[in-house]
This record gives structure tokens, C-alpha cells and sequence, in this order.
């Protein structure tokens, strides 16, 4: 079983035959290219790669990684154990998705995968029978010969208006893997924040990591950004910064992919604090000679982007024309804009170099966001702040979709005391980091 990635794929084209020779022709609808399965005799699985194509042409899905994984994994998973993707045995634990189910299981078991892993991988291929169902690529004449069993589950709610509505019911499978609410547990990766000691070493080797990765560590860790919102920080979102009323050393600045071009999850516009320290910094980086010239490749690339748009794969031109509205922070000395993906990089070989001499320096450059939440989070609970009010303010600058993400912040906290510090520890960090040492 292999995944590839395709060159673009269009959502009209023509079939014509020249010669004896069929050609396709891509008339309008460039959706960019798409994650391609093809089976080990190099067959084209067309009901994997139609739902897909699916995905991302009707509903527009931005990411499809997770379910180009979950469908790589159960095919092979078939091909493995030669069993049919359509092939239904009235006995529960014959069918292929209660075996696959079993695996999955197993490599929990194993430490192989995470709970959380093989829950999204399950869900994944549900959704996916779900819509071969609907679509009629597989016929079920009775309740025998289904994938699986629909099943209606009551939740509770720990929202705000759980006084209200105490439980409300889900829609789930009985193929549905649970994922332990103990954030501690071995099997959900706990929270990492950086220790004092971690802190200090990477203070200590900041200075020899380059000007950009340098300045990306300190965003992360004084605004909690994701990786990905750091990688698309644009000069607009810069040009956003209002102070805090409460404080004089502290602003805010707009994330949002409509009006500052900043790549946010789930797209949502929020606002994040920044120090005047590292604000000032990164404002003297934008208009520095090593970023100028850098811009000045990332221009020639969009002046020619016209010419050269045939030939640039959709999710590129996207990018580049992005950048056109909103000009990146952080360009590749080649004149890209740089990507998470380069940034996890460049992280990963700081971190190699660190681990020379520090063998406990194991983070992820997710820690720093971390670090972030957990020392921020205390820091305004010892300004007198209620949980709740701590809560919500936190919610708001991380950007949690959920509560219950923030909450193991709070958490991690009683558990930690170590770490109920104030968050003025970060802004001597930076102060170091930056080689404030005249002030």
C-alpha cells in the first residue's frame, strides 16, 4: 500500500483521444494536490481516493492528513490479513473494522500508538463507511451486513450552562475507541513545560541559534502561538499591537487569517499578548538589512507569480498569493516564506546540538506553548484572579476550542508546585536572550 502526494487536481477537465492516445485536459477548479492511495500492484484505490477528493473539493477541508493516515493504515491493515474493504461477516469480530479495531487496541497495548491516535484513526474509517454508504459505493441489506453498530451516548457537559443542561446525547460507533480524561495518564502526552533548568539551558544556547529561530522560541514561549501562527506571523498582525490597559509592558496583537494573514486553527480570529520588549524586537527585525534582503527574493517570486502559476503546485500559489496581501515576518534566505514545517526543522537541530551537553533537553517546540499556558496561567492567579477569571483569559490568548483544554493547566498546576512561579521569570529570560545587557 503506498500514499503519495498528487500534483494538482482539478474539478473539471476534458477527455479527448489524439492518435489512439487518451489525454486529460484540466479545464477550472484547481483544489490543489491530494494525499493518493495506491494499492502494493500499484492499482489506483478509487473509493479511498474519491472520498478524498471529496473532502477536500465539496467540503473544503483544509487538512487531510489525519484521514490520508487512517485510510493508509487500514488498507494496508486488509492487504496485510487479505481481507475486503466491502466484505461483511454477520459475526462481529470477523468483520474487517472490529479487526481493525482489535489492532489498533493492540498497539495501544503495546505503547506502539496513542489512545488519542487511534481514536482519530477509528472515527476516521466510521466517517468513511459513513460516506460509502451514502454515496452508494457499498449496498447494505440489512443490519447483518453493516460495518458497524450506530449508538447514541450521553455526555456530560462541563460547559458553562451545565447548571442548565447537565448531559446532552452524541451520535457515535460502537467502533468509537475511549480516550482517558486523566491528562496524566502514560497514555495521552502530559504536558511538557520547561523547567527552570530547561529554561536556563536554553537560554544558554539561544545566542548561538539563528536571529529567526531565536526570535520563534521567544514568540512561542511569550505568547503561547502555535507553530503554525508563528511560521504566518505577518508584519499587519505587528502593525495590530495596542497596549493593555492593566499594563504597561504588555500589548496585544490580531491573529486572523482574513485581516492579518496569520494561519490560526479552525481559523478563528483571537488576540495574543506580547511583551513591549519582544514587540520592539521583533519591529527592529522587520526593517533589519538581513530581512530586507530576504523580502527581496520573496517580491521577485511574487512579481513572476503570473507567469509561473502553471507550473506551481495550488497549495504554493495560495501561499505566495497570501503573502501578496500579507507580508510574512519570517522569509527563508532563499525568499520562501517560512512554514512550520521548517521551523520543527530548525528546532529539532537546536535541540540536537542542546542534547550534546544536555542530555535531558528532550522538548518539542509545542513545549514552548506550554510553558506559556502553565507559567502565564499562575502568574494570574497570584495577581488575585479567580480560576475563572484566570480560565477565560488564558482560553482567550491560547485559542482552546474546548475548556477542558485549558483546565489541565490548572491542573498541572496542583500537581506541580514547582511550577507555581511568576510569569515574570519568562520576561528575564527574554531579557537575557534578547542581550538587553546596557539596560
Amino acid at each position: 500500500m503506498y500514499l503519495l502526494q498528487s500534483s494538482n487536481v482539478y474539478k473539471e477537465t476534458e477527455l479527448s483521444i489524439n492518435d489512439g492516445e487518451y489525454q486529460c485536459t484540466p479545464l477550472k477548479g484547481n483544489i490543489g494536490s491530494l494525499p493518493t492511495l495506491f494499492q502494493q500492484d500499484g492499482s489506483f484505490n478509487l473509493e479511498a481516493n474519491s472520498y478524498l477528493f471529496y473532502l477536500k473539493a465539496v467540503k473544503g477541508a483544509k487538512d487531510l492528513s489525519p484521514c490520508a493516515q487512517a485510510l493508509h493504515a487500514y488498507y494496508q491493515f486488509l492487504e496485510d490479513k487479505g481481507l475486503a474493504w466491502d466484505q461483511f461477516p454477520p459475526i462481529k469480530r470477523f468483520k474487517p473494522t472490529y479487526l481493525f479495531r482489535s489492532q489498533l487496541l493492540n498497539q495501544i497495548n503495546r505503547g506502539e500508538l496513542a489512545h488519542s491516535t487511534a481514536s482519530v484513526r477509528m472515527n476516521q474509517i466510521v466517517n468513511y463507511y459513513k460516506w460509502l454508504m451514502h454515496d452508494g459505493y457499498l449496498r447494505i441489506k440489512n443490519e447483518k451486513e453493516a460495518p458497524f453498530q450506530i449508538e447514541f451516548v450521553s455526555v456530560q457537559n462541563t460547559g458553562m450552562l451545565a447548571h442548565i443542561t447537565p448531559t446532552f446525547t452524541v451520535t457515535t460507533s460502537d467502533l468509537r475507541i475511549k480516550v482517558p480524561k486523566d491528562a496524566s495518564s502514560k497514555n495521552i502526552r502530559p504536558l511538557s513545560p520547561l523547567t527552570h533548568e530547561s529554561l536556563s539551558i536554553l537560554t544558554q544556547y539561544l545566542p548561538r541559534a539563528s536571529e529567526e529561530l531565536r526570535l520563534q522560541v521567544l514568540i512561542s514561549l511569550d505568547t503561547g502561538m502555535r507553530i503554525q501562527e508563528v511560521a504566518t506571523l505577518s508584519l499587519d498582525a505587528l502593525d495590530t499591537a495596542t497596549p493593555l490597559t492593566e499594563s504597561v509592558h504588555r500589548y496585544e496583537i490580531v491573529l486572523s487569517p482574513q485581516s492579518t494573514g496569520v494561519q490560526t486553527k479552525y481559523l478563528k480570529q483571537r488576540r495574543v499578548e506580547i511583551s513591549a520588549v519582544l514587540l520592539a524586537t521583533l519591529n527592529d527585525y522587520r526593517t533589519s538589512e538581513r530581512r530586507i534582503k530576504r523580502v527581496n527574493k520573496l517580491d521577485a517570486k511574487l512579481k513572476s507569480l503570473v507567469e509561473n502559476k502553471s507550473n506551481l503546485k495550488q497549495e504554493t500559489v495560495e501561499i505566495l498569493e497570501r503573502c501578496k496581501r500579507h507580508e510574512p515576518l519570517f522569509v527563508s534566505e532563499q525568499g520562501n516564506p517560512v512554514s512550520a514545517k521548517s521551523i520543527e526543522a530548525r528546532w529539532t537541530e537546536f535541540r540536537t546540538s542542546i542534547k550534546k551537553t544536555a542530555l535531558s533537553f528532550i522538548h518539542r517546540f509545542h513545549d514552548l506553548r506550554s510553558t506559556y499556558g502553565t507559567y502565564r496561567l499562575n502568574d494570574l492567579l497570584e495577581a488575585g484572579l479567580t480560576p475563572m477569571e484566570s480560565m477565560e483569559l488564558l482560553m482567550a490568548w491560547m485559542g482552546h476550542r474546548n475548556e477542558t483544554t485549558t483546565w489541565k493547566y490548572l491542573h498541572y498546576l496542583k500537581r506541580k508546585e514547582a511550577f507555581k512561579v511568576k510569569f515574570g521569570i519568562l520576561d528575564s529570560i527574554m531579557h537575557e536572550a534578547l542581550g538587553n545587557d546596557n539596560e
